[in-house]
């Protein structure tokens, strides 16, 4: 079930009426419905691995938060010394980090099995093939179920919360539908229980301004996905589907434009599933904060899938940083290079790490894992040269506050990002390869001039349409990041009644002329789904 498709919304028109006619007490038991609708309609068998997940997670993470309590009430009830007690912890520790490794080993495993077997598979007959060992080696039939990506990290944060001391969820099925919140589950954002657990189950009141705010924040989001990914989408698809036929500025304006089309792919979705929850009156943390406006690639990837770098940050950056084999590695390069390489050697290991896993989440290519390590080493080269550049600007008087300047380090990391982007879209790392080189051969400018539009697949119209929303995205975004906090539907509620339903009206209007949809009610899917 597609999130722009006539049966979604069905869904959650449907929901939202049940939602506020049932007692307060019992709306969070509709909205578990909800999500059982919404996963099953994808396939029982993408559902029995969520169940599965679900169930092993739950009664480790009560176990986990059993032992806990076990523990401070063993030293509450005896009279023990600063050793003793630190001993009973460590005791009580050791067991919890049983269970941990049990709970972590089954939703890890699931992923792995399912999302990277035939990656594996595929690696190893091509190692045979390479030392001249004839294999019949075959793929295996696995299915990747809806959402595993995402649901497996909010099970991993869910279980390290815990581990680390957050009281457990011990109703099962609340638990349930937390892990399977179905706005969230396909392409998050990933929530952590402290954020999203509690506003599932306080059963809100029905607000007119949430039903207002949450329908506009959907159309807009269609809006972005419809109509201005899709019709970049075929202008993309087309250049990067032959790219051997095309040649220098051609390859360069497909590539920033798939840069706003996976914006405005993956953005809109937010948009739509924060309009979603916000039906319930449920708030979805901000996913997309503006990237585009980043300064830095570090930045870009704050802003960028913040939940994403977020968990990235707090369940492998920091404890790895702090692992044995890291303080061990930091330690030998600053006995052996001396402190200032041995500090950049040393804080480059987490980032690799952090990135070459970012890459093989997104899939299970190669050509994500050179995305991921590319984008590794800018950000290590940005930590490296920071205070350099500083030291620079200062030396040549340069006012970094100043507009230009601000909106030259904003091209730069644009630029930066769209010579990722080329790896991501790519087919494969050949075919990326290709690119860079077709886009260095000519300057081809006079092929996107006049009327040679349309052997690009899209016309006149379309064009104009694509460079209108795309100014649009661009006036909205400055007026957000000018208010820091709140989103462009917020900021147009504020305003006059005619306004909100002028702009209400655009949008609606706008997706039903222009949006672009698939056969049936089944919309485009999202770029994001695959992953």
């Amino acid at each position: 079930m597609s999130y722009t498709s006539l049966v979604y919304f069905l869904l959650i028109t449907i929901t939202c009426v049940v939602y506020y006619i049932v007692k307060t007490n019992y709306r969070w038991i509709v909205l578990l419905m909800a999500n059982f609708v919404f996963y099953a309609s994808a396939g029982w068998d993408n559902l029995i691995f969520l169940v599965i997940s679900i169930i092993i997670t739950y009664f480790v993470s009560v176990k986990m938060s059993n032992l806990q309590n076990e523990c401070k009430e063993v030293i509450k009830q005896g009279e023990y010394d600063r050793k003793e007690k630190k001993e009973i912890k460590e005791t009580y520790k050791k067991k919890q980090r049983r269970y941990l490794q049990v709970g972590l080993f089954t939703v890890i495993g699931i992923l792995v099995v399912v999302k990277y077997t035939n990656f594996i598979l595929g690696n190893v007959y091509n190692v045979l093939d390479l030392f001249g060992v004839s294999n019949k080696g075959t793929m295996l039939g696995l299915i990747v179920p809806l959402g595993i990506s995402f649901y497996t990290f909010q099970m991993i944060a869910y279980l390290m919360d815990v581990y680390n001391g957050e009281e457990a969820q011990r109703n099962f099925f609340k638990y349930a539908l937390y892990s399977s919140f179905f706005p969230s589950v396909v392409q998050g954002p990933i929530p952590r229980y402290h954020h999203l657990g509690e506003q599932l189950f306080v059963g809100h009141a029905f607000q007119i301004d949430n039903i207002r705010i949450g329908v506009m924040q959907i159309l807009w989001g269609l809006v972005k996905k419809l109509v201005l990914a899709e019709k970049l989408a075929v202008f993309v698809n087309k250049i990067y589907g032959n790219y051997e036929s095309y040649e220098g500025v051609i390859l360069m304006v497909a590539t920033a434009a798939f840069s706003i089309q996976i914006y405005a792919d993956f953005a809109g979705c937010m948009d739509i599933v924060t309009g979603t929850a916000r039906l319930f009156g449920i708030r979805l943390q901000p996913n997309f904060i503006r990237p585009y406006f980043s300064k830095t690639m570090p930045e870009f990837w704050r802003r960028w899938h913040a939940s994403l770098g977020s968990w990235f940050k707090d369940y492998v950056f920091y404890p790895f940083s702090i692992s044995d084999i890291s303080l061990k590695l930091n330690k030998n390069a600053r006995n052996k290079l001396g402190n200032e390489a041995g500090r950049i050697i040393a804080a480059s290991m987490p980032i690799l790490v952090v990135w070459s896993l970012t890459g093989i989440w997104h899939g299970a290519e190669w050509k994500y894992v050179a995305w991921g390590l590319f984008h590794g080493m800018l950000i290590i080269l940005s930590t490296i040269f920071t205070p350099y550049n500083d030291k620079l600007s200062e030396k040549l008087k340069i006012n970094r506050d100043a507009w230009w300047f601000r909106l030259f380090q904003m091209a730069r990391t644009f630029v930066l990002c769209c010579v990722g982007r080329v790896f991501f879209r790519a087919a494969n790392i050949g075919a990326a390869v290709g690119i860079f080189k077709q886009t260095f051969a000519t300057t081809g400018v006079w092929r996107i001039m006049g009327d040679n539009l349309y052997k690009y697949g899209l016309s006149k119209r379309s064009c104009c349409l694509v460079v209108i929303l795309t100014v649009a995205l661009l006036v909205a975004s400055v007026l957000e990041e000018r208010s820091k906090s709140e989103n462009i539907i917020e900021i147009i509620d504020k305003k006059h009644v005619v306004i909100r339903f002028v702009v209400a009206y655009i949008l609606l209007f706008t997706v039903l002329l222009f949006g672009t949809y698939g056969p049936g009610d089944q919309a485009a899917n999202f770029i994001y789904e695959q992953f």
